[in-house]
């Protein structure tokens, strides 16, 4: 084994055994991730630089015990992975795991079958993937794909969203109608997960005005879009690195085993493409640089100002990791490391950065100013990162144990991020090619796992989802190309540092994408059958729609979970604009305020589940109205009062 795959598995092992000590550590679940990190990489360097100085001759035993025991290892954490996958405080619904459903000896059987079917495949495919008929079956096939998931993201009918109701809808929704509206952003109109509703906004806008689309519906024509661009990008970066097609198929499919698997009948906004689609557009821009052999840094700049406008942790995640790869690009060009060196990063934090920063800022103020609000304070502006409520620690879960996926997505995309870093400290004269590119790669899904650190649902997990496959998918194809090597040769397996690595890489990678990817293909019907009943029963929701508009007056005061959307599909002003009621992210005094406003109203409409929460806190506004009607709407309960003459 190489003496950088040595290093590699020296700070893995040192990650693992620390990260087994959670428990007695007194750190918030961020703070222990990043701590974990800074050890694995010390770690890492360290092996790196005690091997350098004492470059002695290797035991051919030994090394053969290094290759072996790191393929032994990463086996038993795989089994292990599968026993306890489900064994966390939030898992994956275990009903809706394949690989839970069938019987375990028919399902290893058909994933033995498939896998040894792929190698098979893959040993006899040529290489070339650009070529006449199967670079257009590779087009074809990835458009009719993208479509095929895409339309699982087009999701009007929140009520009927089995993943979540309007509870998850809801905390995304509500501040892209108020934008819609143009309500500026206040102490009462805050947004959990960004600014993302101005970005939204024109396109709406234009829906609505030219073909008279409603808010609600548009906005999941819009995510549909946004959510099927992100998968093409995807492909684009996918395609470059697979040169084999059964790699490409496999990382293609395998994408589908949240939309069409886990995601049935609901969307999660959230995950994707709010915290998908910058970090794929930044990753292609860095593709496509490589291959153009030139930088576009003002076209960096602008995305990396979008991104923060969109969302303030996304935003910053990608800000960081393109100043760092900004940095580590200009200064892997073979000579030693020096101070000199590591100043230039406060240029690339500067321009990368501090510029985005203050533009988003621009940007940001500049939507309020027009709307008639005033300029956001940092705490407003950074809110939900900044914040008196805590909000951060508030959500924060018990992390799970080292068997579960966190533990290895962290050593996956640390093996990203390894070769540069060995580049930056340890030159060599060789081709730094895309390094750097795996870098950024590593560093940003390492960033953006923060978010799942945090708060352990498993679900959030598939935030890194497309990162984790481009890796995966690289992976496989240097371990496919060590395969072929080895044919040729035909000599010993260790005869080459990395050669038994790489084929058990090979055969495991191949497992795993598998697995994947046949989740994904057996769900497809399933997950467009669920949606047909569910999320797309447009029609019915706005029959509901309608028969609110008849009963209740325009000029009422409307609030509550799933209010607005409701009020949207009718052209309807809510007349009351505040911070998403689900997530627990309505805050006290601002409900407060809601309260006394409504005194002395003619009539109001409300959510009866979010008028519960407003009486839990400040009672007493129900004894001077009357129910008028009760409206009901698949389990959701809603009200109209009128004052008690």
């Amino acid at each position: 084994m190489s003496k950088e795959l040595k290093c590699f598995f020296v700070g893995s092992s040192v990650f693992v055994l620390l990260a087994m000590t959670r428990w007695a550590l007194p750190l918030h679940n961020m703070e222990f991730f990043v701590v974990m990190c800074a050890v694995f990489v010390a770690a890492m360097l360290l092996a790196y630089w005690f091997m350098e100085r004492n470059n002695s001759s290797t035991n051919q035993v030994i090394e053969k015990v290094w290759s072996i025991l790191a393929s032994v290892l990463l086996i038993i954490w795989i089994i292990l992975f599968y026993i306890n996958e489900t064994n966390a405080d939030h898992p994956l619904n275990k009903d809706d795991l394949i690989r839970r459903y069938f019987p375990f000896p028919l399902w290893i059987t058909l994933m033995a079958v498939g896998v040894i079917i792929s190698l098979l495949l893959m040993r006899k495919e040529p290489g070339n993937s650009g070529s006449g008929i199967r670079k257009k079956i590779r087009v074809i096939v990835s458009l009719l794909f993208t479509v095929g998931v895409s339309v699982q993201f087009y999701a009007p009918n929140i009520f009927q969203d089995i993943q979540g109701r309007t509870y998850h809808s809801h905390a995304y929704t509500n501040s892209i109608i108020n934008a819609c509206w143009l309500i500026p952003y206040s102490e009462d109109m805050e947004s959990l997960y960004g600014h993302y509703g101005i970005l939204y906004m024109p396109a709406l806008k234009f829906l609505h005005k030219c073909f008279h689309v409603d808010y609600l519906t548009g906005i999941f024509i819009a995510s549909a879009v946004l959510a099927g661009f992100s998968i093409l990008l995807f492909l684009y970066i996918l395609n470059f690195f697979a040169k084999n097609d059964v790699i490409f198929y496999l990382g293609m499919f395998a994408i589908g085993e949240e939309y069409f698997m886990l995601m049935q009948g609901g969307v999660f906004l959230q995950v994707h493409p709010h915290r998908m689609i910058f970090p794929m557009i930044l990753m292609a821009l860095a593709l496509w640089e490589y291959k153009k052999g030139r930088r576009y840094n003002i076209m960096a700049v602008c995305f990396i100002t979008l991104s923060f406008v969109w969302s303030t942790e996304v935003g910053i995640v990608i800000m960081c990791s393109f100043a760092f790869y900004r940095w580590v690009q200009g200064i892997m060009d073979g000579q030693a490391f020096s101070l000199r060196k590591g100043l230039l990063l406060i240029r690339e934090l500067a321009v990368y950065v501090l510029l985005p920063f203050g533009l988003s800022y621009l940007v940001i103020n500049g939507y309020n100013l027009l709307a008639g609000g005033k300029l956001l304070d940092l705490k407003e502006f950074m809110f939900p990162l900044i914040s008196d409520r805590n909000y951060i620690d508030l959500i924060e879960l018990p992390l799970p144990d080292v068997t579960h996926a966190w533990v290895g997505g962290t050593i996956l995309f640390m093996g990203a991020v390894m070769p540069a870093l060995f580049e930056v400290f340890w030159p060599t004269q060789k081709e730094c090619g895309l390094k750097s590119f795996y870098f950024l790669l590593g560093l940003m899904s390492l960033m953006l796992m923060l978010y799942y650190i945090n708060r352990p649902v498993e679900g959030s997990m598939f935030i890194i989802l497309f990162l984790m496959l481009i890796l995966q998918a690289v992976i496989l194809q240097k371990s496919q190309d060590a395969y072929q090597d080895w044919k040729k040769r035909k000599d010993p397996v260790f005869e080459k540092p990395n050669r038994f690595l790489l084929l058990c890489l090979r055969v495991v990678t191949t497992f795993i994408l598998f697995v994947m990817a046949f989740d994904s293909i057996y769900s497809m019907p399933k997950a467009w059958k669920t949606s047909a009943e569910t999320i797309w029963k447009r029609d019915e929701l706005m029959e509901f729609a309608e028969y609110v508009y008849f009963q209740v007056p325009p000029d009422a005061i409307s609030f509550g979970e799933g209010v607005p959307e409701l009020m949207s599909m009718i052209d309807r002003d809510t007349h009351l604009h505040t911070t998403e009621w689900s997530y627990r992210n309505m805050p006290l005094d601002t409900m407060e305020r809601i309260r006394y406003r409504l005194e002395g109203e003619q009539w109001f409409f409300c959510s009866l589940k979010g008028l519960a929460e407003m009486q839990s806190n400040f009672p007493g506004l129900t004894d001077n109205y009357y129910v008028h009607e009760v409206f009901e709407y698949n389990g959701e309960n809603f009200g109209f009062f009128r004052i008690n003459e």
